[in-house]
């Protein structure tokens, strides 16, 4: 439909035929007012619509106010929760790697514990004699113990620094009056109550005694005591030691006798055994001597309980013994069956028959038929050298 401006409607009504109502103006008016109150009135239409579109109105802004509300309260919670459990899995990510990382730690940790075990299981020495690695510049004494029960003498070596002889002796005595033979589950022995002396012109080690020395009394001390004499002269390597009594007397009284001088003698052909005291390993070599290895590495095989020696690992599984007399060394053969595990018992088993071996003049040992390549610090599969002396102690 066309539009009609203002304009053109003017234009129509201005030419349209003039009209004219010749009635009394007065009598118009009475007739629209009789009209108007003979109507009657429905006033009420309109504030009845206004109100139902103002409610209409207020029920279309409630509904989208709370729509909106509800949307914007929904998509607020949804947001909420979108972050609360993107913030959940992030945490869990966060402790889960910290758990993965402590559990790798620990891992790493127990693995290198188990490595540290490992390395230190195949590093550990417990080897109880003294070998010709461990020297260096220092010098082996030999001291002749007694156990805590007088049974059986404990040979104990002590490296100490030396030079000459005469210091040798000095140092000796130092280490004699240091040591805590107690401390080592041993009779409690030295220093020796004599006054001692070198004489390097006749090799000879001069032992002076007061009239009242405790050695006097019984046959064992008598025993301890000439070892622990034969001892002194093998350490300090001189061939035979002087007795005198306050100075002026020749020799001591020991028991029955009266003893003036001994020679060194180095004991042979002695089977070495396994001896515990408080838990400490001792290599003992026991005073029956025997006429070859193989009667030796025999009488091994069994414990002596009167002197709680116990009988070394292995020797019962001997089944030959060789002798090299050119080389200076013996081949010992195990049974083939034979079960070699790596422990400290079976590394001072070891010992045991290699100072027996020293004991007959033999100087290396090759063993055949072994399991395993290594005990302790001994390669089984090569030829391994006798020690210098047994059951090495230190000295603060």
């Amino acid at each position: 439909m066309k539009k009609i401006s203002d304009e053109q409607l003017e234009e129509w009504l201005r030419e349209m035929p003039k009209l004219k109502d010749h009635r009394d103006p007065h009598d118009i008016y009475e007739n629209i007012s009789k009209k108007l109150e003979e109507r009657p009135r429905k006033t009420w239409i309109i504030p009845s619509f206004a109100t139902a579109a103002a409610v209409l109105l207020v029920a279309i802004l409630s509904f989208n106010l709370f729509d909106g509300a509800s949307v914007n309260h929904s998509a607020d919670k949804s947001l909420k929760e979108e972050a609360a459990i993107e913030q959940k899995t992030s945490l869990q990510k966060e402790e889960s790697s910290v758990e993965n990382e402590a559990r790798t730690d620990v891992g790493n940790e127990e693995n290198s514990t188990e490595m540290n075990d490992i390395t230190f299981q195949a590093t550990e020495d417990s080897t109880t004699a003294v070998y010709a690695e461990d020297l260096g510049a220092m010098q082996v004494f030999t001291l002749a113990i007694p156990d805590s029960e007088g049974q059986n003498i404990i040979p104990v070596s002590l490296l100490v620094e030396t030079t000459d002889l005469s210091d040798k002796l000095s140092r000796l005595e130092e280490a004699m009056a240091s040591m805590d033979e107690e401390e080592w589950g041993l009779g409690d022995y030295y220093p020796l109550e004599a006054d001692l002396a070198v004489d390097e012109a006749s090799s000879t080690l001069n032992v002076d005694v007061f009239a009242n020395h405790p050695y006097q009394f019984g046959s064992t001390t008598q025993v301890i005591f000439e070892n622990a004499i034969q001892q002194l002269l093998n350490s300090l390597q001189l061939n035979q030691a002087i007795f005198t009594t306050n100075k002026i007397e020749k020799g001591i009284t020991l028991s029955n006798d009266v003893l003036t001088s001994i020679t060194k003698t180095e004991p042979r052909n002695r089977p070495f055994y396994l001896f515990y005291t408080n838990d400490i390993p001792y290599l003992v070599p026991y005073s029956e001597s025997y006429s070859t290895i193989e009667e030796a590495f025999e009488a091994m095989k069994t414990n002596i309980d009167t002197h709680n020696l116990r009988a070394p690992l292995l020797v019962d599984q001997i089944s030959e013994v060789a002798i090299d007399e050119t080389n200076k060394s013996v081949v010992i053969t195990f049974n083939k069956e034979i079960n070699i595990e790596d422990t400290p018992e079976t590394t001072q088993s070891i010992e045991a028959i290699l100072l027996t071996v020293k004991s007959f003049g033999y100087e290396k040992v090759k063993f055949n038929n072994a399991p395993i390549d290594y005990v302790g610090r001994f390669a089984l599969q090569e030829e391994i050298q006798v020690p210098i002396a047994a059951n090495k102690k230190s000295i603060d």
